[in-house]
């Protein structure tokens, strides 16, 4: 996957008062912490940021600090995202460091593909998760995971142990439903709740 690039800037000012000045340049006071790295203060441009977020892409991302080129030593993983209640505008940006060979957990979005045999026949394709939870090294996380329901027939349904990706393990402790077709004509075959549990 492709990591994006962000540069920053380091700060050594903070408290409300800089905050204000910086966000009316157009800035974004932002911090880097994490296991076994130091907590890192930087100011990073809004509309950079605003360009990053609305891309589409992985929220990992190796930082260019002050003009430096970019390190696997600041791999980062945006961690969260505070928005002004009024103007909706990005106010501070918390990133959270990771090591190159440090196994990351991560939420990946579901992408399915194909028509499924049983929609062809009349069922109805239902979803149960739109996202799952994996563990990864920081350059195997996917930008997302294709579930192809082809094969999938009326009654059927697609498991979380049913999927393989190399090189990512899937967070779950039952082998729940990702995606079922049902039969719309007759009612519904089975909740996604009782196939879990027969699972």
């Amino acid at each position: 996957m492709a990591i994006a690039e962000l540069a920053v800037e380091t700060r050594t000012q903070s408290g409300k008062g800089v905050a204000r000045r910086l966000r009316s340049k157009g800035k974004v006071p932002a911090v880097r912490y994490g296991r076994e790295c130091p907590v890192t203060h930087y100011t990073v441009d809004r509309n950079a940021l605003d360009r990053l977020l609305s891309s589409g892409s992985s929220s990992l991302v190796a930082l260019a600090v002050d003009g430096a080129a970019v390190s696997d030593e600041l791999l980062s993983i945006v961690k969260d995202i505070q928005h002004d209640p009024v103007s909706g505008k990005i106010i501070h940006a918390d990133f959270y460091g990771v090591r190159y060979g440090e196994l990351l957990h991560v939420e990946v979005p579901l992408v399915f593909v194909g028509k499924a045999i049983g929609v062809a026949e009349g069922g109805l394709l239902q979803p149960a998760r739109r996202e799952l939870e994996i563990k990864c090294l920081p350059r195997k996380i996917p930008e997302h995971i294709e579930v192809d329901v082809t094969s999938l027939g009326m009654g059927e349904s697609i498991h979380v142990k049913d999927l393989k990706v190399e090189g990512v393990e899937f967070v779950c402790t039952t082998n729940f439903t990702i995606v079922s077709v049902q039969n719309v004509a007759g009612g519904a075959l089975e909740s996604s709740e009782e196939e879990e549990a027969k699972a």
